[in-house]
């Protein structure tokens, strides 16, 4: 488990000597250098850091929800990474605990930051790279991460990574502690519904996590009886993990709030199904990343709590799709865009379209050379047109769509 070239940067506290000085911190950093600045690339609402594992590069989405560093199986394959348990152990990613295999990579680097003979999960990621529309190749987990105080600038799209004996806060944003058992990121929180009393929350923080702002466990949706309080709701999947497709009802509650930041009705998946992370009694849901997208979100595992300096003109967090559909990315080169689900008397509902139709052009485009994260991003726009062509078996679908929102 040699973590030589790791624990010498945080001896020397500056990675890439050879390349010149470290940036300069932020101002919140209070003089403290950063150990290693990573620029990140956003994709479907995710962090990806570049990594390479064994000599190949690939990107790998920055995850505080999964407890150990994984990639995916099928990939560590073709790199030599062998596995040496069979499946079987326990790990848990985005709040899942799955059976996985872990194997010993050499050699594992993240910017300047290096491993050598470093234990990994390996994790079946096929359902995960559906869902996503790109190939993932896997996750930067707690192992990694809490080693450090770990800065996430959404604006700049940076990750900082500081030496946490020398990183002291000096800003203004809010502090919000772990829960007292925990040295995961199982933050204290409160869920709020209207007519009710908040609801003291265990909250994850999982930046593995995207789309929706909150999931709350099936334990917490029963005990409180949210499933009967939230209105107007819309049954449908709320997510993809490890286990498989989640199910449950989507709404937004009146507010999240973490100590004294509030976030307003935020859209919620309440799980209905004791699937993956559903099930567990030990949190009571898990926080999205996209929460804080254009804030800078500061992790401070030493300490055991958050930091967040929320950014004035962020608003509109997690809205939820605008057309009805749900889509996935298949075939081997994941260019075929799928209908997985239609939600009922949506807009996508009343023109017909149907599980299993493929998704071709939207207004003249292509979706084959498009993202699938921006074809989602397109069906998100309030009271916009959508022109959509449709291929059902050998026939031609076309379709008007006026989008608008569905909660």
């Amino acid at each position: 488990m040699g973590l030589k070239p790791l624990l010498s940067a945080l001896g020397c506290l500056l990675l890439g000597c050879a390349r010149g000085p470290a940036p300069s911190p932020p101002p919140a950093a209070a003089g403290a250098r950063p150990v290693a600045v990573i620029p990140f690339q956003s994709y479907g609402g995710l962090i990806y850091v570049r990594g390479v594992v064994n000599g190949d590069s690939a990107w790998l989405i920055l995850d505080t929800g999964s407890s150990r560093t994984g990639f995916d199986r099928d990939w560590a394959r073709t790199i030599g990474a062998v596995p040496v348990t069979a499946p079987g152990a326990t790990a848990a990613a985005g709040g899942d605990t799955a059976s996985v295999s872990t194997a010993v990579v050499d050699t594992f680097r993240i910017d300047g930051l290096e491993l050598r003979n470093y234990p990994v999960a390996l994790y079946p990621l096929r359902g995960v790279s559906a869902a996503s529309g790109r190939p993932e190749r896997g996750f930067v987990g707690h192992d990694v991460l809490q080693r450090f105080t770990v800065e996430i600038d959404y604006q700049e799209r940076l990750v900082r990574l500081y030496d946490p004996a020398r990183y002291r806060y000096a800003g203004s944003g809010t502090v919000v502690p772990f829960a007292a058992d925990a040295d995961v990121p199982l933050l204290r929180g409160s869920v709020a519904v209207r007519g009710r009393r908040p609801l003291p929350a265990r909250l994850l923080l999982d930046t593995g996590a995207s789309g929706l702002c909150l999931i709350l466990t099936v334990p917490f949706v029963e005990e409180h009886g949210l499933a009967r309080a939230v209105s107007p709701a819309i049954e449908a999947p709320i997510g993809t993990g490890l286990a498989g497709e989640l199910r449950g009802t989507i709404a937004r509650l009146e507010a999240l709030r973490l100590a004294d930041w509030k976030i307003a009705i935020p859209t919620t998946g309440l799980g209905s199904e004791r699937t993956g992370f559903l099930g567990r009694t030990d949190l009571d849901g898990v926080i999205g990343n996209a929460v804080f997208e254009g804030s800078r979100l500061i992790v401070e595992y030493a300490r055991r709590r958050i930091i967040v300096e929320p950014h004035a003109s962020v608003g509109g967090r997690c809205d939820y799709d605008m057309s009805g559909l749900r889509l996935t990315a298949q075939g081997p080169d994941l260019r075929h865009i799928m209908v997985d689900y239609v939600v009922p008397r949506s807009p996508a509902a009343d023109a017909g379209i149907r599980v299993g139709d493929e998704l071709l052009v939207i207004d003249g485009r292509a979706v084959a050379d498009a993202a699938l994260s921006e074809v989602r991003r397109v069906l998100r726009v309030n009271r916009a047109l959508r022109r959509l062509v449709l291929k059902r078996d050998a026939d031609t679908l076309r379709v008007t769509l006026r989008l608008r929102r569905l909660l």
